[in-house]
């Protein structure tokens, strides 16, 4: 099958595996039982201590005795906008949902030198699951069929370009992963029969054996949303009344019941290699509020309307406060620290999406009057910096809005007005272009539309060459390129007959063969349109 390159960080087109479509080549320069918890629990105890030796450092000191690189970020251009799920590995590869030019929900693997699509062929949506430190994703899709499309189908996908499509309980339920640990054991959840049949907690062995993880009699629906390096898996199962508990799996598939720690209902959210279970109480009830558990120790509440986002293998988690009109506060919570509040005076809204077991913080914040919101980034001390402000030489106009992800590398996946990007720390990128945002300002039907692209090339010395496809059938043409030392800007002008939403498509191409692609819908409307 023939590659299909796409951009964000493209380069020369290659030969792609069976069943596999190459997007981009990049050319990177740098590359168990409660009681078995128990006992891992006890061998790590000395973790936070360790750990939390940088709590007196700050900010660049801080980064530096975690890493030892530092403190600026390089750029990798990696999807068009928007992205709204991605997962990063201990190896800085990523995985990501994007929408392909067929306007179809697809996802995509970086594995630091390509951008490769992993989506089945013809495939009507593929949704991500996961992605463990060997590179392998754990996805589903579903296919057009007549008169309905299939349901939802899971398959594991793995570095070296091999797609399984894995077995399920029901051929006409929908079936969805939701973790996949370095063995490649994956679990999630199983429809047993067609339409509204109940789900069924499954974990699929790295031979793709399907296991059904059992519950006990007057058990209804359950579902597997985690599991760990030892193959304890997380997940919850109703009682009879319809209320969720919490329920552990061992490697051999026995469910240990541990409730609902004295709320109505409990919600998980991950399992770490300790035993430890974050996860939410009342989820859905105006008391809710989040909880550790912990192997020995029980389970304790983080405190009144805490939501939790991520947990690391060092017993910190991560989330927000939920706060009246959406005024949100980020906290990271351990059991040595309790409860702490990252929100600073100057913001209006702070959020905490991840946290690596270094102890490092990602999210977003907004000040008063800003129009978006800014990826942020907390050091285990508190020290906060936006990530805006860390960027090594950032195309113009580029902004980052979200951070979503964070390595244990302390690599970085962020979301911007150009898409999502890697952010690499200690400013190493690619040798492709990276691209800015497309900007058009207002554009009209039958008066010329201007579009600009800044872009930056850390090979100072490269020619560029840009096209622009203006989505309305006129294909692609040449566009002016304005450059010094790696430095450059696109222009272009065109006008549109009529009114309507068209996809524009950017495409700069560098004299050492790489390319990077950027896409943007643009909207042509009469002046007084809404």
């Amino acid at each position: 099958m023939a590659a299909t390159l796409w951009g964000c960080g493209g380069g020369s087109e290659a030969p792609a595996p069976p069943d596999t479509r190459i997007l981009a080549s990049v050319a990177v320069t740098e590359d168990a039982a409660t009681g078995q918890a128990a006992s891992v629990a006890a061998s790590q105890d000395g973790a936070d201590d360790e750990l939390g030796a940088a709590a007196g450092d700050s900010g660049d000191a801080a980064l530096a005795s975690v890493y030892g690189r530092k403190e600026i970020y390089g750029i990798v251009n990696l999807a068009p906008p928007p992205v709204y799920i991605a997962r990063i590995n201990a190896r800085g590869q990523a995985t990501f949902e994007y929408t392909a030019p067929d306007n179809r929900l697809h996802v995509g693997y970086f594995d630091g030198a390509r951008i490769i699509d992993v989506s089945p062929p013809h495939a009507l949506v593929t949704t991500l699951g996961a992605l463990n430190d060997r590179g392998d994703v754990a996805a589903q899709t579903r296919f057009p069929r007549e008169p309905v499309p299939t349901p939802f189908q899971p398959f594991r996908w793995t570095a070296s370009g091999a797609r399984v499509m894995l077995a399920t309980l029901s051929a006409e339920g929908d079936t969805f992963v939701n973790d996949i640990n370095k063995h490649g054991e994956i679990v999630g959840a199983s429809r047993t029969g067609p339409g509204d049949e109940p789900f069924r907690a499954v974990r699929w062995t790295a031979q793709n054996r399907l296991l059904p993880l059992p519950v006990p009699a007057g058990f209804g629906q359950s579902f597997a949303g985690d599991i760990n390096e030892y193959n304890m898996s997380v997940g919850t199962a109703d009682d009879a009344a319809g209320n969720a508990h919490v329920f552990i799996w061992d490697g051999a598939g026995r469910a240990t019941d541990l409730g609902t720690f004295g709320a109505t209902t409990a919600w998980v959210t991950g399992i770490n290699n300790r035993g430890e279970i974050a996860g939410m109480l009342n989820a859905s009830a105006p008391d809710f509020q989040a909880f550790l558990y912990s192997p020995g120790k029980g389970a304790i509440r983080l405190g009144p309307a805490t939501a939790v986002t991520k947990l690391n293998e060092v017993g910190e988690l991560v989330g927000r406060i939920v706060r009246p009109n959406e005024e949100n506060h980020a906290f990271v919570f351990s059991r040595k620290r309790g409860l702490v509040d990252l929100h600073q005076p100057q913001f209006l809204v702070s959020e905490a999406g991840d946290i690596n077991d270094s102890g490092v913080v990602v999210g977003l914040t907004r000040r008063a009057g800003d129009a978006d919101t800014r990826a942020f980034r907390w050091t285990r001390a508190g020290q906060g910096a936006d990530l805006n402000t860390l960027l090594k030489d950032p195309p113009a106009g580029l902004v980052l809005t979200h951070s979503l992800r964070i390595s244990a590398n302390g690599d970085i996946l962020a979301n911007s007005n150009a898409g999502l990007v890697l952010l690499r720390l200690g400013g190493g990128g690619t040798d492709a272009p990276v691209l800015g945002p497309i900007r058009t300002g207002a554009v009209l039907p039958n008066q010329p539309a201007r579009l600009t692209l800044s872009f930056r090339d850390r090979n100072a010395y490269d020619t560029h060459a840009a096209t622009i496809d203006w989505g309305d059938g006129s294909g692609a043409q040449s566009a002016r390129v304005r450059e010094s030392r790696g430095r450059g800007e696109v222009s272009a002008a065109h006008t549109y007959a009529a009114r309507g939403s068209y996809q524009v498509v950017v495409r700069i191409s560098d004299s050492g063969g790489k390319a990077s692609i950027a896409r943007q819908l643009v909207a042509v409307s009469d002046q007084d349109a809404p």
